[in-house]
């Protein structure tokens, strides 16, 4: 009884002495974003941004304190991110931790070049999610952190905004990593000058989206203009929000469509070994009209689901045949083949880069449905012209 009783309170002391290999928080410097960019001499830049919480205070009046910017940026370069990595970590006071990086952002250049090492370091490195949002820069990515962060404190939460509100292309490590053949689509950010109020009407670097990166075999071979980068979205099946805008047939006055619904559905062909049926159920909202038709009038409606229908369909095959003319899969349809018919991919695996530019097709249906057209049927200032 003693000696259980002995054995009972030094298993509890020993649960009370706390983790041998901890580091306290204050002892940290958390990397917000990884910026990646291809250096001299065949090496690799790598630049890690980090909020400063000595500088997130704020006053007792609510506003922040005028300590200067609430991140800092760091740039290293080494033949691979590793070794540029652990340069940085000797000049810092606080060890280096992954653990609350948000996102990466690779030059285009590196893109190009390849990106091998870049998600080999992601997915050796414990404190790494492989669920990051990747982006690829126009030109140099560490460019990027001279962004005016209006709205937020720091630039990786405005970049985190534009996957999360799906007006850009959410791609990650884990997208690359499910791949066979390092094929797959990376929304590319647009940098440029602007006039800012905020900023007290300096010109100052501001950031957007444009287009898709098309990768083949981990390097960026194309890009995907803005229209068609919309139908990536499309066949990545990740639109919620879009904005569809049609002709009136009319009065070819332009009438916005927003996409309230989307889902898609993607098979291979039971008739033909390499086509690919893809449909698409779509609900939209009448967001705004600038012509006179008559929206009281079903016949109306169905014709603008039509011509909707038309506008997504083109998208899609924009998109897909940019994709075949540079033989990259981007958007997995040999995945679907392995999936459904395995005795076909199998066959076709080792051609298959010719097989997509050649053979490979999608019969694409759309079903756009118009659910609300608002509280009026037709434009208010009609009723004007009527009276």
């Amino acid at each position: 009884m003693i000696k259980a009783l002995f054995l009972t309170m030094v298993s509890s002391i020993l649960f009370l002495t706390g983790c041998w290999s901890r580091v306290e928080i204050n002892e940290r410097s958390f990397v917000s974003s990884i910026l990646v960019d291809k250096g001299k001499n065949g090496k690799i830049d790598v630049t890690l941004t980090f909020p400063l919480p000595n500088r997130l205070a704020t006053g007792q009046s609510g506003g922040s304190l005028s300590l200067g910017k609430p991140y800092a940026s760091l740039t290293y370069s080494g033949t691979n991110i590793s070794q540029a990595f652990h340069k940085m970590q000797v000049d810092l006071p606080r060890k280096i931790s992954f653990g609350q990086a948000k996102l990466v952002i690779i030059g285009q250049e590196m893109a190009k070049e390849g990106i091998k090492k870049i998600l080999e370091f992601i997915i050796r490195e414990p404190g790494l999610n492989i669920n990051l949002p990747m982006y690829i820069a126009p030109g140099k990515a560490k460019e990027i952190i001279h962004m005016a962060p209006t709205f937020e404190k720091s630039q990786s939460r405005i970049l985190l905004g534009f996957s999360k509100n799906e007006i850009a292309l959410l791609t990650t490590p884990k997208d690359f990593f499910e791949t066979v053949n390092g094929d797959m689509a990376v929304s590319i950010l647009k940098v440029g000058k602007r006039k800012m109020v905020s900023e007290n009407g300096k010109k100052v670097v501001w950031v957007g989206t444009d287009g898709v990166a098309l990768f083949k075999n981990y390097k960026m071979v194309d890009k995907l203009t803005s229209y068609e980068g919309r139908g990536a979205l499309w066949l990545r099946n990740t639109i919620k929000q879009a904005l569809v805008t049609i002709q009136s047939p009319t009065d070819h006055k332009e009438i916005n469509l927003t996409v309230l619904q989307a889902k898609a559905k993607i098979h291979p062909s039971k008739n033909e070994p390499y086509a690919f049926d893809v449909h698409f159920n779509v609900e939209d909202d009448l967001a705004e009209s600038d012509s006179t038709i008559d929206l009281s009038k079903e016949a109306n409606i169905k014709k603008l689901e039509l011509l909707a229908e038309k506008d997504i369909r083109k998208r899609i095959e924009a998109a897909f045949t940019t994709s075949k003319k540079t033989g990259a899969d981007a958007f997995q349809f040999g995945e679907y083949l392995s999936w459904y018919k395995p005795k076909i991919w199998k066959k076709a695996q080792r051609n298959w880069t010719s097989i997509y530019q050649d053979k490979v097709k999608l019969n694409i249906t759309v079903d756009l449905k118009i659910k609300r057209r608002g509280t009026e049927n037709n434009p208010f200032w009609t009723k004007e012209l009527s009276s």
